[in-house]
């Protein structure tokens, strides 16, 4: 992994024209980008669909270098079967006319986010977009003179404030739903860890000690000779460890060993 530092850019200082309104979408152009920004009213797959059409006869019109599309309120899941409909008659025809670089930011509604993702890998996309968590960082990237090469390596950005950290994860568009499922595992052991740290934190060092070792697949008999215990004070231990975790099943085990070791 490598850790890039946070680099800023005073384009986001031109102004912007708006070149189309209506009750879904806002098309601004600047310095030769496109920028479309939803509205916070729902969107049904037609009006996406016309949308999407009235966009492109503007980037026609324009032939942008780069485009954006600011998604924070973004909230449609898109279906399956619209999926070649938008390569075939909105990305096709933008990379025909040598779009090259392409960004969106991230929605709040994460199925959106999934399903705009898969919209583009399920088809194997003539565009490989790339993803932001603010218009600041795509703006960056759309401006630069030129274009990296794609890096297998992943990034990650750390901010820190007083009280909070901040982490940016920059990967492959390809492997973003593979990320995506390990960051939401990620953030239910975070949550299993908040609500179980009071119980966690009446253990014993010795308590622990079989804790890690159940945990790690040991039984009783193996636990004892590792520890030189008898076996029955091992199942006495392993009886307060049940009774102060609230386990049930080997599924508790599981998720205590995920979130505490």
């Amino acid at each position: 992994m490598i850790v890039r530092e946070n680099s800023s850019s005073s384009s986001n200082r031109i102004k912007m024209k708006q070149i189309y309104k209506s009750d879904y979408l806002t098309i601004h152009d600047f310095d030769n980008i496109l920028i479309q920004e939803w509205s916070s009213k729902t969107i049904s797959v037609d009006h996406f669909k016309k949308e999407l059409s009235a966009f492109l006869c503007h980037f026609k019109k324009i032939k942008p270098a780069g485009v954006l599309w600011l998604q924070e309120n973004f909230s449609l899941s898109i279906p399956v079967d619209l999926h070649q409909w938008i390569e075939k008659n909105i990305l096709e025809p933008q990379y025909k006319c040598g779009l090259r670089k392409l960004a969106f930011t991230i929605p709040a509604d994460q199925n959106a986010h999934r399903s705009m993702i898969d919209s583009f890998n399920g088809v194997s996309s003539v565009m490989h977009p790339r993803y932001f968590i603010s218009k600041e960082k795509a703006l960056n990237f759309l401006t630069e003179s030129a274009t990296r090469p794609e890096s297998k390596e992943v990034y990650y950005e750390i901010s820190r404030s007083l009280d909070m950290t901040q982490i940016t994860l920059q990967v492959d568009h390809r492997h973003l739903p593979h990320a995506i499922r390990h960051l939401d595992r990620l953030k239910s052991q975070f949550h299993f860890r908040m609500k179980n740290t009071d119980d966690f934190a009446q253990l014993t060092l010795r308590e622990l000690e079989i804790f890690k070792a159940i945990c790690s697949g040991a039984v009783n008999r193996v636990i004892a000779d590792q520890l030189f215990l008898s076996e029955s004070t091992v199942a006495t231990h392993r009886k307060s460890i049940v009774k102060k975790l609230g386990i049930k099943t080997s599924k508790d085990w599981h998720q205590f060993g995920q979130a505490f070791l």
